[in-house]
């Protein structure tokens, strides 16, 4: 919408920034081979680092997750993160499937004060992310605002990430806890797929043990000692993390005496202890591995694992990673996609036939590293919608009809004041096709709460890198890292 103009006003396409079209949408992908898109609904919320984080959503228990090194954010902003901005731009490129999203809580700034909208503000935001696309491809968008009544379609099943307890009682696409063990870096270590040498730690006590202080201080102690046994340089992961959270590269004493301390590693493991139940024990959720450090190329691919079982290549990213080793950003090469297909075809081949001997498909994600020797380790697999999935079938948008080589998504943008505002910073790329919008969702901070800021996704494109990373610094100079204090 034009910097100024009415809701209204978005009717007028000479008004609008270009509707964005994809060369292929999920809803395609399900498709093949068999496939049925209408029997298949998606549900996202991502991975809140703390829970629960809206009234819609209630902490999970059973399948359980860790993320010590998460930032030190409220759960109000974790929320519009992880329920809005990125859930909408994981399922940007969904097509017309059926999408199901959390609702977020307002404000308290809004409620004390009578301000809440009406239908709520993050349904509305994400209602003009997915209105930025051309119309067939839209997905069929519904919201959750209580999960422990709600109720699925007849006939339609759940493909969710992350899995949740309470849709143990309604049908998905397979069962969660298979799903939770293909999410698993124990499940990776296992699987017999071409990984980096790894060992597993796995925890000893019983579901009633971890009421026990003692006995979890010394299941703690016994834990660390065995990661401090280890020659350096190693990799600590725990068992099931987003976005980097639950990864450690250590190279030195030093480097993990700073991941106890900083990075909150230490703390991280009675926290997963005292997660064990008897509902999730067989699940093994109380693990460490210690992998060996692989020096060499890191790349992001895309793929869909078709309901027979094939790998359909979509795209091949680098990915940005922080001081800390969260992800901030992926950047993809249109012209080097083909390359990029031929040269990891039978890795990906060798996951397709791993993950869907357990029952999965749809999209999903593999980190891939080549060593000095050429060889392929498959440092991480992502069995479920993946944050940059969406990129290959952006090439015709990019790089066919604009002549853009590359594309680059920047997320979380964290910045002051509402879409319109920053829209109307970056009005010329919108307007030329250069910077997409693909989630957005308001929140409040500051004194008493009462400033707007805004959690936002864009995608940008550019001819070379020069003109790429220029506009990725003035995306950069006008968020922040944290919402305003």
């Amino acid at each position: 919408m034009a910097p100024g103009k009415s809701e209204a006003s978005q009717d007028d396409v000479a008004e609008r920034p270009p509707l964005v079209e994809f060369d292929q949408t999920l809803y395609d992908l399900f498709a093949l081979d068999g496939g049925n898109p209408d029997e298949v609904a998606m549900m996202l919320s991502l991975v809140p680092p703390i829970s629960p984080v809206s009234s819609s959503l209630p902490e999970s228990l059973k399948y359980t997750f860790q993320s010590p090194a998460r930032p030190n954010l409220d759960k109000d902003l974790f929320a519009r993160i992880c329920l809005a901005n990125a859930a909408q731009n994981h399922a940007v490129s969904m097509g017309p499937m059926r999408l199901i999203l959390f609702d977020v809580d307002p404000p308290e700034y809004d409620v004390l004060n009578g301000l809440v909208e009406s239908p709520p503000g993050p349904r509305t935001d994400a209602a003009r992310v997915f209105d930025a696309i051309v119309p067939s491809q839209r997905p069929k968008l519904s919201f959750v605002s209580d999960a422990t009544t709600w109720q699925p379609e007849p006939g339609v099943k759940i493909s969710p990430y992350p899995p949740q307890d309470f849709l143990d009682k309604h049908s998905t696409i397979l069962s969660q806890e298979s799903h939770y063990n293909l999410l698993s870096k124990r499940g990776l270590a296992l699987s017999g797929l071409p990984t980096p040498k790894t060992e597993v730690i796995d925890g000893i006590l019983e579901p009633a043990d971890v009421l026990n202080d003692a006995k979890v201080e010394a299941e703690t102690q016994r834990i660390l000692q065995e990661v401090r046994s280890k020659p350096f340089p190693f990799v600590i992961k725990f068992p099931l993390s987003a976005a980097g959270q639950g990864v450690f590269v250590v190279r030195d004493a030093a480097g993990l005496a700073a991941a106890e301390r900083n990075g909150r590693f230490a703390a991280e493991i009675p926290k997963m202890i005292r997660a064990l139940r008897p509902d999730n024990a067989h699940l093994s959720p109380v693990s460490l591995c210690i992998q060996d450090v692989v020096e060499g190329d890191t790349r992001n691919l895309s793929i869909f694992v078709t309901k027979a079982g094939r790998a359909v290549f979509l795209s091949c990213c680098e990915q940005f990673l922080d001081e800390n080793g969260i992800w901030r950003a992926s950047i993809l090469d249109y012209t080097r996609q083909a390359e990029f297909e031929l040269q990891y075809r039978p890795t990906l081949d060798k996951i397709a036939a791993y993950v869907h001997g357990h029952g999965f498909y749809g999209p999903m994600g593999g980190d891939i590293m080549t060593d000095a020797q050429g060889n392929q380790h498959i440092v991480d697999l992502n069995t479920r919608v993946t944050g940059d999935v969406f990129m290959g079938p952006l090439r015709g948008h990019f790089y066919e009809r604009r002549g853009m080589r590359y594309s680059y998504i920047i997320s979380p943008v964290v910045t002051l004041g509402n879409r319109d505002r920053f829209e109307k910073v970056f009005w010329p790329e919108l307007m030329e096709g250069r910077m997409i919008i693909i989630g957005w969702v308001r929140g409040r901070g500051g004194l008493f709460g009462k400033h707007e800021y805004s959690v936002g996704s864009v995608m940008i494109g550019a001819k070379d890198k020069t003109e790429l990373f220029e506009l990725v610094d003035r995306v950069n100079a006008v968020g922040y890292t944290t919402a305003p204090k």
